[in-house]
């Protein structure tokens, strides 16, 4: 139901009257105004602007933590212009380029009718166009679509201002303004051109700096204070004589103002941290202000020390170098150099060498260390086997190619020798680093099975940042952070890899300065308090030292990109003195307090020489850390007493009781078998065990083992042209049932270990051969073993 107002009814009359009472021409010329109206209004929103012109590419700024310029990119169009917010442009230059070029800017639609008539008149009575009357929105219309001055482009550019004016505020029509008003050669937007001639952003710029920097876009060709000074002053000073005329400045900033030097150069933007400004602004492409985590003073200490000292290398074929340093507190990178010469092309300068993939060399065997600890097989005095072994097929050797026999993990992992942690890691299981390394997101590694007991070694590839990161969590106690490199970014989650109480004691380890593989010409004492490694790749490629104290993680890498290896490319040589400038560099006036020992650690005394809990036993002892909540409580296994008929000399059999008899009682060390054998074939004294009394050989079980294979009275022929890998010889044995394991050694090496009734297989070799099969209570057949050709 409609409801009929009076009022209404008096407008409907009111407007049928008028209509009849119209001229007809007059009604069409409305119809046609209104029409062309309609028509105008839809072709403001219909007809699009030029957006790509309007919301340019922007240039790229790499910052430092402390807000200094690290390296600078051209944006995609290879133009200077960095993308800037209305709220970053100094207040002075937004009221002086308003005043300057359009004082009624915030209250025409778009175009001022008053200049555009002054121009009319002034263009007309000189002939030709002196004077354009736009104001900054018809100055946006023409630098976003750049067309000849005729009177034609004039509406066009009338039309994209009104355009303008409907899509946007005033503040973003300033803002647009901005970030692509031309400044002279390749310099777009006000940001760009504050950097370039004057180092700093425009929020900082002096009442001279805003001056000049409102009146280039008039003509930045001929405006250009680099190439043009004195026509650029004139112009800036006429700028500031208007805004002291209309009481916009004092005298005295006036004055002032008059008195600034104008720029004469462009300024030259700072290149540091190359291949790190590279990568986080590859990494973050649409930004244009990037702020890092990077410390300028820091990067450019390291940049320099590193280019010294390879420097003094080349001679010897070293020619690059890379290092990283990691905040322990904050996790936040905080220099990274890639290579010492980034635009030297002949030793590969802009390749990154802390994301490059290279052996580790033995820089990760204190993890394999770690994980023996929190797994409870070793404490720092336990033993450890330093005895020639094969691991189906592997036989691992120390770097001098020497053995000790039985090391306490202390001392194994300080010489950084290679048996006992490719043992430990096989004890573990093959897959245990691997697994370590996957957990704590290493990239360079691929699937397990490619590995194996090598990757302990260097058999595998990592990253510096990477491996530096890893480090890192020892002095995190035992937690891992993906270290941070962009200012306000939030951490990732962090990965538990060992127990507060592991990395305690494997920094202990690495803490003791005086190592076997220090030089000996260095000067002990100006060496800051670190927990470090050294690792050497496989042919002398790499040269790496990691490092850290309670404050920093220190990553430093030397050698050749293209993989080329040089006698003198060793750890502790090359490597580890620069690790060591960079710790006393950031060591200089501060006290670092060292790692407190957590509640987990605890001190007990245990066997001098098996480093496990004393037995009854054991005469020397010494103190080691071990574990309240892993560690194992094994009694000693070295020291063990035996019964003995004083007469005749046998071994009696345990808990043996006779009155007819008296009965001895002695101690005896018993090596483990491995130990044992190596010991004894190195003319090291071995004690036997005396051999059972007949009477009781054949009521207690249990004998040597009894060699089913190979056999003594066959000559092994190897066949011509059958690849040696299918003419293994197999061996195998029988044992009594109180053995678990067997140890099969050919001329005095471990082959390796089985379970009784399993086969073991050696690759033949011609000639005469001793075979050893040894159990775990320490008995042992051997047989010959004969193969010819």
């Amino acid at each position: 139901m409609m409801v009929n107002f009076p009022v209404f009814k008096r407008t409907k009359s009111f407007l049928r009257r008028w209509s009849e009472r119209m001229n007809p021409r007059l009604k069409l010329g409305l119809v046609v105004l209104l029409s062309m109206l309609i028509v105008f209004e839809l072709a403001i929103y219909l007809i699009p602007l030029p957006w790509s012109a309007i919301h340019r590419p922007s240039s790229t700024l790499v910052f430092d933590r402390n807000t200094k310029i690290l390296r600078a990119f051209t944006s995609e169009d290879d133009m200077w212009r960095i993308r800037t917010s209305l709220e970053q442009v100094s207040p002075l230059l937004r009221r002086y380029l308003v005043f300057y070029e359009d004082r009624w800017f915030y209250y025409h639609p778009g175009f001022n009718p008053v200049a555009l008539t002054r121009a009319f008149i002034q263009n007309l009575s000189s002939g030709k166009i002196v004077s354009g009357g736009s104001t900054l929105t018809m100055q946006i219309a023409r630098m976003t679509e750049p067309k000849k001055r005729t009177w034609y482009n004039k509406v066009i550019e009338l039309f994209r201002a009104l355009q303008l004016e409907r899509r946007f505020s005033k503040n973003q029509l300033l803002e647009i303004y901005f970030n692509i008003a031309p400044y002279g050669g390749n310099i777009e937007g006000v940001a760009a051109a504050s950097w370039l001639y004057f180092s700093k952003e425009p929020s900082q710029l002096s009442p001279g700096e805003a001056a000049l920097l409102a009146v280039i876009p008039n003509s930045p060709s001929q405006l250009r204070p680099d190439l043009y000074p004195k026509r650029a002053q004139k112009a800036r000073d006429k700028v500031l004589t208007r805004l002291f005329a209309r009481n916009m400045i004092s005298a005295d900033e006036y004055q002032e103002a008059l008195s600034e030097e104008l720029p004469t150069t462009r300024q030259n933007w700072p290149f540091i941290a190359p291949h790190f400004s590279q990568g986080i602004s590859n990494r973050y492409p649409q930004e244009s202000r990037i702020y890092t985590t990077i410390d300028l003073n820091l990067q450019v200490f390291v940049e320099e020390l590193l280019a010294v000292e390879v420097k003094s290398l080349k001679s010897k074929g070293i020619t690059n170098a890379a290092a990283v340093i990691i905040d322990n507190r904050s996790h936040q990178l905080l220099a990274a150099v890639g290579s010492v010469e980034f635009f030297n092309e002949r030793d590969k300068g802009q390749v990154n060498g802390y994301l490059a993939s290279r052996s580790p060399g033995s820089a990760l065997k204190p993890f394999v260390y770690a994980l023996g600890l929190e797994k409870g097989l070793i404490t720092p005095q336990h033993y450890l086997s330093d005895v020639p072994v094969v691991f189906s097929g592997y036989s691992p050797e120390n770097y001098d190619r020497t053995y000790t026999g039985l090391i306490s993990a202390r001392e194994a992992l300080k010489r950084s020798l290679n048996v006992p942690a490719v043992d430990l890691l096989a004890t573990l299981g093959g897959e245990a680093l691997y697994e370590l390394l996957r957990k704590a997101g290493f990239t360079t590694i691929t699937p397990v099975n490619h590995y194996g007991l090598p990757m302990v070694l260097g058999g595998c590839e990592v990253n510096l940042l990477e491996l530096t990161s890893l480090y890192s969590s020892l002095a995190c106690a035992g937690t891992f952070y993906a270290p941070q490199t962009r200012l306000g970014q939030s951490i990732s989650s962090p990965q538990n890899l060992f127990s507060p109480g592991v990395a305690f004691v494997i920094t202990q380890i690495l803490a003791e300065v005086r190592r076997p593989d220090l030089p000996t010409c260095w000067e002990f004492s100006s060496l800051p308090k670190v927990a470090w490694k050294t690792g050497t790749s496989y042919g002398h490629k790499d040269a790496w030292s990691i490092g850290y104290d309670p404050r920093y993680t220190v990553g430093v890498w030397v050698g050749n990109f293209s993989g080329e290896g040089k006698a003198g490319l060793i750890g502790a040589e090359t490597a580890a003195p620069l690790l060591f400038d960079i710790f006393n560099k950031l060591s200089s006036n501060t006290t670092v307090h060292w790692f407190p020992q957590p509640s987990t650690v605890a001190v007990r005394e245990v066997c001098a020489l098996s480093g496990q809990k004393p037995g009854p036993h054991c005469d020397i002892l010494i103190s080691d850390f071990f574990l309240t909540d892993c560690s194992s409580d094994v009694e000693c296994t070295f020291h063990q007493t035996y019964l003995l008929d004083p007469v005749t000399g046998y071994r009696l059999p345990p808990h043996y009781y006779s009155s007819a008899k008296k009965v001895l009682e002695k101690i005896y060390l018993q090596y483990p078998p491995r130990i044992a054998s190596w010991l004894e074939m190195n003319g090291q004294p071995v004690e036997k065990l005396p051999p059972l009394l007949p009477d009781w050989q054949k009521l207690i079980p249990g004998g040597a083992p009894v060699v089913r294979s190979p056999s003594p009275d066959y000559i092994y022929q190897i066949r011509p042209g059958v690849p040696t890998e299918y003419q293994k010889i197999c061996l195998e044995a029988a044992s009594s049932n109180d053995v678990h394991k067997l140890y099969w050694f050919i001329d005095g090496e471990l082959l390796g270990t089985t379970k009784p009734g399993e086969r073991l297989f050696y690759s033949p070799k011609t000639g005469e051969h001793q075979v050893i099969c040894q159990d775990d209570r320490g008995r042992s057949t051997e047989v010959k073993m004969v193969i010819r050709e």
